[in-house]
């Protein structure tokens, strides 16, 4: 059934543009507070450079110019390696290692560390490890020590050298890598997105304590804060594609599934000619068809459209489906079979859905095609010249919604030479740039113009049509056909 056209056309697209909303609300919502620290480290600098220069002391204004020229130099140096990770489709861990590998570069460190923090677990993962110049691989998630801890826990950076931290490993608080060497200063600071701390960035230095300054604190602070965004994003990123590819899979195997669920070819019925053609508007859909005999000389032909397209309407049409076989075992009245699903709908409805049906019985010898109506549109008739059989609509309210559904039954002959449509509200309902919808009238010409060829080349005809009506709207619903053809 047609709805609205939404604002996204598949499910790769729709995971798209969910998760770009989500980095440009924390984009916008944190980059202020990043961009001041950044530039408060560098008019710090600024300002006391032309303080020394008022004072004629131009060595130290030089020395000034020079740090801020160097802090913007590694702050740059950093966010390139995480563009580059993306430009380049590295992997996470790929964009981990570049930029491990640019700190290890600019602070001549022996060990660096990158570890994502989780508050819900309170435990690290580190994406990145070296000591000198060895990458270290420190698979699984591990209890946050007191270092870390307490730098997720200050958002500030914190330090600690020698006997202390000898103290930390030996009351079991911070624990040494196994095969690695104890250090004689660590240094972390926060990876800070807005206020949040969601990981550290540690430097250890193995041979001398209080090995680093107060500017290595203050550039590391500042560089990890410029970074720490584009850093965040890259993993968000990462994990959406991971996410898309998981629901791609996840999607083909309900596409495959409801495949199989449909007849994968019509049934065999002397002095008739059965075609069908289902095209779903997503991966999946809800509008679905069915051919069941009944015995040698009579056959259920089942048409019908649930209130939704995608999964969740898969879902609701896999289950009536299934109830409209068992239901057709117990009973050959239309329109009590409709009336016995709908009361199984009823009690199974937890999604809230609806579904249209068009329920009827073709016996073959005399062409009387008898049928029940659940909301569904009714079936177009053409005669053996190509005129429409006029049939009278008859009352018909959907599935799933009511206790008491009124529902009509009714009988129309399909004479030789003749034919009969059922369909979905994808054929008729479809509509070009304008809004004009395709109609019943272009389809009763089609039917006309195509009624010499064979049943499931009409079902393609009329798909064809569509696809040319609509254009670059094509496809907005679940477009179903199913054709009768009785030989002359």
């Amino acid at each position: 059934m047609r709805r609205s056209a939404p604002a996204w056309s598949n499910t790769s697209f729709f995971v798209m543009e969910f998760c770009n909303t989500m980095l440009m609300s924390i984009t916008y919502k944190r980059m202020d507070a990043v961009s001041q620290k950044e530039q408060r480290g560098l008019k710090d600098f600024q300002a006391q450079a032309e303080q020394a220069a008022k004072k004629g002391d131009m060595k130290a204004a030089v020395d000034f110019y020079a740090r801020c020229v160097e802090q913007r130099t590694a702050e740059l140096a950093l966010i390139t390696s995480v563009q580059e990770g993306l430009s380049s489709r590295l992997d996470m861990q790929g964009i981990y290692d570049l930029v491990g590998d640019k700190l290890r570069d600019t602070f001549n460190a022996q060990v660096v560390m990158i570890s994502q923090f989780d508050p819900n677990t309170n435990k690290i993962f580190h994406h990145y490890a070296i000591e000198r110049g060895v990458h270290l691989h420190i698979p699984g998630w591990h209890p946050v020590d007191t270092s870390r801890a307490e730098v997720v826990r200050t958002r500030k950076p914190f330090m600690i050298n020698g006997e202390q931290i000898i103290e930390v490993l030996t009351s079991g608080a911070m624990k040494v890598v196994p095969g690695t060497d104890i250090p004689k200063a660590w240094l972390g600071v926060p990876m800070l997105v807005g206020e949040e701390a969601y990981g550290i960035v540690s430097l250890q230095n193995l041979d001398k304590e209080n090995a680093f300054t107060k500017t290595d604190i203050d550039l590391l602070m500042l560089l990890v804060n410029s970074m720490s965004l584009s850093l965040e994003n890259a993993r968000l990123f990462n994990e959406t594609e991971r996410l898309l590819k998981l629901l791609e899979g996840e999607m083909k195997i309900a596409r495959e599934t409801q495949k199989s669920i449909l007849p994968s070819q019509a049934l065999h019925c002397e002095g008739y000619d059965l075609g069908s053609l289902i095209t779903p508007a997503r991966a999946v859909g809800g509008d679905f068809y069915d051919f069941i005999r009944l015995d040698k000389k009579r056959l259920s032909l089942i048409i019908g459209d649930v209130s939704d397209k995608g999964l969740p309407a898969a879902l609701f049409m896999a289950l009536t489906f299934s109830l409209l076989r068992a239901e057709t075992e117990h009973s050959d009245d239309p329109r009590q079979i409709l009336r016995n699903v709908n009361s199984y709908l009823l009690k199974m409805n937890a999604l809230g859905m609806y579904v249209t049906l068009l329920y009827g019985i073709l016996d073959c010898p005399t062409g009387m095609f008898k049928y029940s109506r659940a909301g569904h549109l009714p079936p177009i008739v053409l005669d053996g010249q190509g005129n429409v059989i006029e049939i009278e609509p008859g009352e018909g309210q959907a599935l799933g919604l009511l206790e008491d559904v009124e529902l009509s039954l009714k009988e129309v002959v399909i004479p030789p030479g003749g034919l009969a449509l059922l369909f979905s509200d994808g054929l008729n309902e479809a509509v070009d740039a304008q809004g004009v919808e395709f109609g019943f009238k272009r389809i009763k010409q089609e039917l006309y113009n195509h009624r010499e060829e064979s049943a499931t080349d009409i079902c393609i005809k009329l798909w064809e049509a569509v696809v040319h009506h609509s254009g670059d709207e094509a496809n907005q619903d679940d477009f179903t056909a199913v054709v009768v053809k009785r030989h002359a």
